[in-house]
């Protein structure tokens, strides 16, 4: 949902913030599910595009 560019970051880089719906149609996610779920995305998304945390 946002891009960025400039200041704070190295030349050449850019900051996405993103954002996730999770759910269940039949209950309610636990922590631990989300978090592992999450986990796989920021995975995948370190593996297929070389993104990292900020």
């Amino acid at each position: 949902f946002d891009v960025y560019e400039g200041k704070n970051l190295p030349e050449g880089k850019k900051s996405y913030a993103i954002s996730f719906t999770l759910q269940d149609s039949a209950k309610t996610l636990t922590d631990e599910q989300i978090d592992k779920i999450m986990g796989k995305i920021r995975q995948n998304l370190e593996k297929e595009t070389g993104a990292q945390l900020r």
